[in-house]
């Protein structure tokens, strides 16, 4: 049965991770900025593969105007906090998660919208970490909207993928792929960042 919630993960975020991420608070807003930004403009590249996909192309270019609102919220507590947003110094985890997709076309959409969805899950996970860290104030309240939101985006993306592919297919391939995201995770050092 296809799952429809972060549980898809397969390794918890490290307990350290939120003391790294509340010690260097201003690199993860940074760092989370970025990550809107680039949600968005991964949303609108979907788009751009998959002109012809009616329902995916409407309900990603929703997603992306979605983001793009999270980026500049993102972006209004980093002024507040007197902090600059910098450039951005890219991401081990997606780029290391990128090489899992399949070249045939019919499996490089199929992985595509796979990805993502491990990306959002991932995201939920730790910016519910945040928000339970932060407790009820304004940047509490908001980390934990977003947390919700994308666990919305990670069954978004799993019900695009089952649209356009088997069922049977897409389920398989989600765990394989989430087996894989896993890896990375354990891998990657502990820092103060979303992913």
């Amino acid at each position: 049965m296809q799952k429809r919630d972060v549980d898809v993960l397969r390794l918890p975020t490290p307990p350290q991770w939120i003391d790294v991420a509340m010690a260097d608070f201003s690199a993860v807003l940074i760092d989370h900025c970025h990550c809107e930004r680039k949600a968005a403009a991964s949303a609108m590249a979907l788009v751009t593969w998959y002109p012809s996909h009616e329902v995916l192309v409407r309900r990603l270019a929703k997603l992306a105007q979605e983001e793009l609102r999270h980026f500049r919220e993102v972006h209004r507590f980093i002024v507040q906090r007197g902090l600059t947003l910098t450039r951005d110094s890219g991401d081990p985890y997606v780029q290391q998660l990128l090489k899992h997709v399949r070249t045939p076309e019919a499996q490089r959409r199929t992985d595509r919208l796979l990805v993502s969805s491990l990306i959002e899950a991932r995201s939920s996970e730790r910016l519910q970490l945040i928000a339970d860290a932060l407790g009820g104030d304004e940047l509490g309240a908001f980390y934990k909207a977003l947390a919700t939101a994308e666990r919305g985006h990670y069954t978004l993306f799993v019900e695009l993928a089952a649209l356009y592919d088997e069922q049977a297919v897409v389920d398989a391939r989600l765990a394989e792929l989430a087996t894989a995201e896993a890896e990375i995770v354990q891998r990657l050092p502990v820092e103060p960042r979303i992913h």
